[in-house]
């Protein structure tokens, strides 16, 4: 699942109504897998710092607004109610994980992605890993599945083995995880006070230069919802410049361009297949450009 697909001899548009009815039922969930996993993120150090309270009821925000949960509009009104008690929160959360792992399971490697990026932004949600958050990350990568295809998954599994090797984790350990696990689902709600699920991951070796993008005669690919305006819009700025584009990435795409905010339809909750195709690309040796839209914003306004 990405941006748009072809019916008939119709594109679907990029998060038009219909392509959202066609994928209604994956990217419930996605979602769905995303906010278990946040949850369980949230348990696994056995007990909640009330500093997990704002990105906790950040997210439950942005669940209630994607999924109408009662669950989560629960969850809002009790970190009000016991906001100086972190072990009744712990016990909310607890009975809310398992009566919902009940009625979800893991049916597909989507699920297990999407959870697997939820428990990441759970156990960092707060910019602070213990080593019960360490162990349990240990053991959740020890099933994941595609764990040696995805090297940003395989840098956070060193990360924490290392930092766990004595028993302890040092600040700097804290942070190198953390700094990891930004690459998978982007920076916590407590840096941005916004929700992680509808982020989009730090892209390791992204252009931070506006300067060394070349409009003429180049192929560009745009992925994810643009705050910059319309897809078609932005693509319009890039042709106006000499620029080139395609739907999907291919051997000759010079530049994968990435939305600030994910898009609705994307296959996994941070990233949909034209980011999965560059960077196997780029590991290649042959892949194109990976460019923030912060990066192409500057690179349009000169």
């Amino acid at each position: 699942m990405d941006d748009a697909i072809r019916s008939g001899n119709m594109v679907l548009g990029h998060e038009g109504l219909e392509l959202g009815r066609i994928h209604a039922r994956s990217n419930n969930r996605k979602v769905l897998a995303y906010w278990l996993g946040f949850l369980k993120g949230i348990l696994a150090s056995e007990k909640i710092e009330t500093s997990e309270f704002e990105p906790l009821r950040v997210e439950a925000e942005n669940f209630l607004r994607l999924l109408h949960d009662p669950d989560a509009h629960e969850l809002i009104e009790d970190l009000l109610i016991w906001k100086n008690e972190p072990n009744e929160i712990f016990d909310i959360i607890e009975n809310i994980v398992v009566m919902r792992s009940r009625d979800f399971i893991i049916e597909s490697e989507k699920d297990e992605i999407n959870e697997l990026y939820g428990f990441c932004a759970g156990i960092a949600c707060d910019n602070r890993i213990t080593p019960g958050e360490v162990e349990r990350l240990l053991q959740k990568l020890g099933d994941y599945s595609r764990i040696q295809e995805d090297r940003r998954v395989l840098n956070l599994r060193d990360a924490a083995r290392r930092s766990i090797a004595d028993g302890r984790i040092t600040p700097e350990e804290s942070d190198d995880i953390c700094a990891w696990i930004t690459h998978l689902v982007g920076d916590s709600a407590t840096d941005t006070g916004i929700a992680t699920l509808g982020n989009v991951g730090v892209l390791k070796g992204a252009l931070a230069d506006h300067n060394e993008i070349v409009f003429d005669r180049r192929m560009f690919v745009l992925t994810g919802k643009f705050t910059l305006g319309p897809r078609k819009a932005v693509q319009r700025m890039i042709s106006d410049r000499g620029g080139e584009f395609k739907n999907n990435v291919c051997r000759n795409t010079h530049y994968l361009c990435v939305a600030a905010e994910a898009s609705r339809d994307w296959r996994l909750s941070h990233e949909g297949l034209k980011i999965f195709r560059a960077i196997e690309l780029r590991n290649e040796g042959l892949g194109p450009h990976l460019v923030h839209e912060a990066t192409l914003a500057h690179a349009l306004s000169r």
